[in-house]
């Protein structure tokens, strides 16, 4: 049994209707009776090409319009459209069944090459007229004729697709409506057709989903959505190749928006659709009946070859689209926002995956707030040399995975040197380090076994950065806290204030930004 909801005037009550087939009575349902919540299923249609021969077209298709040299085929589980070499040449198929609402249309296409005056079009649009009568007014204006069309003033400027031409020379493309000369009769200002002549065409696409391959890249694709006459402009996306084994695309109606997306022909263990346009207006209204249009067309110019487009499927799916309200949940907004813990380091969006490894901030990089840390990273060397002051670092780890405490730097980054200083002529305790690195001293040792006292000096290269006077004989053991710098890739050196029978002098210290 299926319940029919009726709304009446605003202060009425809702009343329903209950019905079966039509051989059982429909009875009126209480206002106060609880509805029952329909579930609408998935329909998919589809056409699989699966019949074998020469001009054979899937049974879903209308007879196809063929123009000159224009040929087709079934095999192999496909249909193969063959462009031809003849001026505006085309194949134009008209599904039989149509669609509405919300919808997912894909199919496979693989064309042979990719040169110019080919294009070769699949849509989803409506259907004005399978074979309206023209009559050629002069080089720029046709009249169509559709009996009581409908179409009015109001849609003067409005486009539509002329296609299937057969008759005199005319140039299939997209054309606006010029006027409205009588009840059965369209006009439309076109480009390129001849001064005169009759025939008949295909008139359709006031309201399209279209998917246009142009051109001469084989990664290229121009898609575009039109509604009541008006579209955006064609955004030429970028795609996976249409050479062999081809691309898969699909084209996702949900009735706000309309989404564009990809994948390469070929089996995968996962989902590899990626989006690459979209449109949010000019999207045809939910209650357009749209048909599957398969359409080739050479240019005004002759192709330099006969151009093939093999499709290997085309398959509609239908499917309810019921936006679902949470009755008192707020609105939400940058000024409203929901309430959310972040677990682990990773963020997902309904809409956006954001990825955030530690902190969001790597290292050596300015972090804008505090860093989440969660591990370190094991270092056989100094840290990054472009460590400056509010930078995100990582802990230091050894080998074993255990935090570094060690103090100053890893083992790797320490250094000692030992020499006997008898003149005062500076000398290296640690030769310079690389570019951007700076000795670091940590402690000395040094003993007098001169005759007299001297001073002992500690340099950065040949800046004096400490001193002290050792007595004869008595050892001195210095740390220092706050350790002595030299200036980046400078020598720590080290120097006597007067001439000696022998200083001896050791220093530990480590390298560093």
């Amino acid at each position: 049994m299926t319940t029919l909801v009726i709304h009446e005037a605003a202060d009425a009550p809702i009343r329903a209707l209950a019905y079966g087939n039509v051989n059982e009575p429909a009875t009126v349902v209480s206002p106060d009776t609880p509805l029952p919540v329909l579930s609408g299923s998935q329909l998919v249609w589809s056409a699989g090409f699966s019949a074998v021969g020469s001009s054979v077209l899937d049974s879903r298709f209308n007879a196809p319009r063929v123009g000159t040299g224009v040929t087709y085929n079934q095999g192999s589980g496909s249909l193969n459209i063959l462009s031809g070499t003849t001026i505006n040449a085309e194949f134009l198929a008209k599904s039989i069944e149509s669609f509405s609402g919300s919808m997912r249309m894909r199919f496979t296409a693989t064309l042979s090459q990719r040169i110019a005056n080919n294009n070769f079009a699949i849509l989803l649009a409506d259907a004005i007229s399978d074979n309206a009568a023209y009559n050629i007014i002069n080089a720029t204006t046709v009249d169509i004729t559709v009996p009581s069309h409908g179409f009015n003033a109001t849609m003067v400027g409005q486009f539509a697709l002329l296609g299937g031409i057969t008759g005199a020379a005319g140039v299939p493309g997209r054309y606006a409506i010029a006027s409205i000369p009588d009840t059965n009769t369209i006009r439309f200002t076109v480009s390129g057709w001849p001064a005169s002549g009759t025939g008949t065409l295909c008139l359709f696409g006031r309201n399209y989903v279209r998917d246009l391959f142009t051109g001469t890249t084989a990664t290229n694709v121009a898609v575009d959505a039109q509604r009541n006459g008006w579209a955006t402009g064609d955004t030429t996306a970028t795609i996976n190749t249409t050479a062999s084994p081809g691309v898969l695309i699909a084209n996702e109606l949900t009735g706000r928006d309309v989404f564009f997306s990809d994948a390469l022909r070929a089996t995968s263990t996962t989902p590899t659709f990626t989006t690459r346009a979209s449109r949010y207006e000019n999207i045809p209204d939910q209650t357009v009946e749209l048909f599957v249009f398969i359409w080739s067309f050479n240019g005004t110019v002759a192709p330099a070859s006969t151009t093939t487009l093999t499709l290997g499927h085309i398959a509609v799916e239908s499917f309810p689209n019921n936006p679902v309200y949470i009755q008192g949940f707020r609105a939400q907004g940058a000024t409203n926002p929901i309430p959310a813990t972040i677990q682990s380091g990773t963020v997902t969006t309904v809409s956006t995956v954001t990825t955030l490894t530690g902190g969001g901030a790597a290292e050596d990089a300015a972090a804008g707030t505090n860093p989440l840390t969660v591990g370190g990273v094991v270092r056989d060397a100094a840290a990054p040399t472009t460590l400056v002051t509010g930078d995100a670092a990582r802990l230091t780890m050894s080998r074993g995975a255990a935090a570094i405490v060690k103090p100053y730097s890893v083992a790797e980054a320490g250094w000692n040197g030992s020499l006997l200083l008898t003149t005062t002529t500076a000398t290296a305790l640690v030769v310079a380090a690389a570019a951007g690195l700076k000795r670091h001293l940590t402690a000395i040792q040094a003993i007098n076994t001169g005759a007299a006292a001297v001073d002992l000096i500690i340099l950065d290269g040949a800046t004096e950065r400490w001193r002290l006077t050792l007595p004869i004989n008595v050892p001195v053991s210095i740390e220092f806290p706050t350790e002595l710098i030299t200036t980046a890739a400078t020598a720590l050196n080290v120097n006597l204030s007067a001439v000696s029978t022998g200083v001896r002098v050791n220093g530990q210290g480590y390298t560093s930004a």
